[in-house]
């Protein structure tokens, strides 16, 4: 059994739920549910905005409650540890973010965003279909983005994975500024088809009170496993960081029959996510995000507008990186760009600040006698291929 940091297998979801709110004064739980809140969520119905609600199992901390927050989402439901919550616990939360008449006789609707998993599937749809018989207006989005497996054969169909939160961070920016349900529908789905997600692990994780769910030798990978552990697309013998990222972005972006999920355009720009499976250092990540970033850019040819590394979908603390792609559509990236004070996602600054060796730059934009540039205020269109051109 796996050493854990725990007080009882039994309490941890409710204890770290409890915990995430002492911390974060924007965020309220739900009493009698494990629900989080957002604490202005009278306000957000008063004005007739529609709300964004997602959740799914605990153990992929920060998400789902770590993206509760204005610019995101306005609540979210935790189930037990790789469990869907229970559809009583969601339709609660439904009833917290939705007002039949709200905002001046407006209803504005609430849109459920969610990874596609059997539980989740039956679990929303049942809470979204009672809710819409007490009068509520619900539309749901569910986002299936795993690349790992051929798409022939799968009658549950492709996983969701890292990418839905970035459906989250565009609808919520949508719908923050005032857009009808049916407009924030039709972006997120927008964006849930233009996702794409490819993940390798290099250590399993343990549910708290459990052994780990699977085993790898220690000169063992394995390629496109699920955040619950579920079997990926083949196990290998560990490679350099290099190869890895290659293979991954190889498969993600992979047009054999049963594998076309995402196909790069030279010239194509994307929103690159970077994200720890819980396990990972931060010196691994960088390094994976400057293989990735480079890959992407001088091998497909394409144009890296934004780039996220950190935390955001975990599988406990198992070793290991995803990697998001997400094909940029009109407005997408401002929308990304929007702010929100969900304590789980990274307001990266508009300006990138660019610092590179001085021998590699022109003579005329070095600095004199310490060999060093000065720190340049940069488009962010063209921030990452300054980067990578000057470095």
């Amino acid at each position: 059994m796996s050493k854990k940091l725990v007080n009882s297998p039994e309490d941890a979801v409710d204890e770290a739920l409890a915990g995430m709110v002492a911390v974060h004064p924007g965020l309220r739980l739900l009493e009698g549910h494990r629900v989080v809140v957002r604490a202005d969520i009278a306000s957000v119905v008063k004005e007739g905005k529609v709300t964004l609600l997602s959740g799914g199992g605990s153990g992929h901390e920060p998400a789902h409650a770590g993206f509760v927050g204005q610019g995101m989402l306005s609540a979210a439901v935790a189930g037990s540890v790789f469990a869907s919550p229970p559809p009583a616990s969601i339709l609660a939360a439904l009833r917290a973010v939705s007002s039949p008449n709200g905002g001046g006789g407006r209803r504005p609707g609430t849109l459920v965003v969610f990874n596609n998993y059997t539980g989740d599937r039956l679990n929303f749809g049942i809470a979204a279909e009672r809710a819409k018989a007490e009068g509520m207006k619900v539309e749901m989005v569910i986002v299936a983005e795993d690349t790992a497996l051929p798409s022939s054969g799968k009658k549950a169909g492709r996983r969701g994975l890292c990418g839905s939160l970035l459906v989250m961070k565009i609808a919520g920016a949508l719908s923050e500024q005032g857009a009808t349900l049916e407009e924030v529908v039709e972006v997120a789905q927008r964006a849930a088809d233009s996702v794409a997600t490819m993940s390798v692990s290099l250590s399993p994780c343990s549910v708290p009170g459990h052994k780990p769910s699977f085993h790898l030798q220690e000169d063992e990978m394995e390629l496109g496993l699920g955040i619950h552990g579920e079997a990926g697309a083949e196990r290998a013998k560990l490679q350099p960081a290099n190869k890895v990222v290659a293979r991954m972005l190889d498969h993600l972006t992979s047009q054999e029959p049963g594998y076309q999920y995402f196909k790069p355009e030279p010239g194509m720009e994307v929103a690159l996510v970077v994200n720890n499976l819980g396990g990972t250092s931060n010196l691994e990540l960088s390094l994976v995000a400057n293989a990735a970033i480079r890959y992407l850019v001088d091998r497909m040819g394409l144009k890296v507008e934004r780039a996220y590394v950190g935390a955001f979908m975990t599988s406990l603390e198992m070793a290991g990186v995803s990697l998001t792609l997400l094909k940029l559509f009109p407005k997408c990236q401002q929308l990304l760009d929007y702010l929100t004070n969900a304590p789980g996602w990274p307001n990266t600054a508009k300006d990138f600040l660019v610092r590179c060796d001085a021998s590699k730059i022109p003579s005329s934009e070095r600095e004199s006698g310490d060999g060093l540039v000065q720190e340049t205020k940069t488009d962010p269109k063209s921030a990452i291929g300054v980067a990578l051109r000057g470095c």
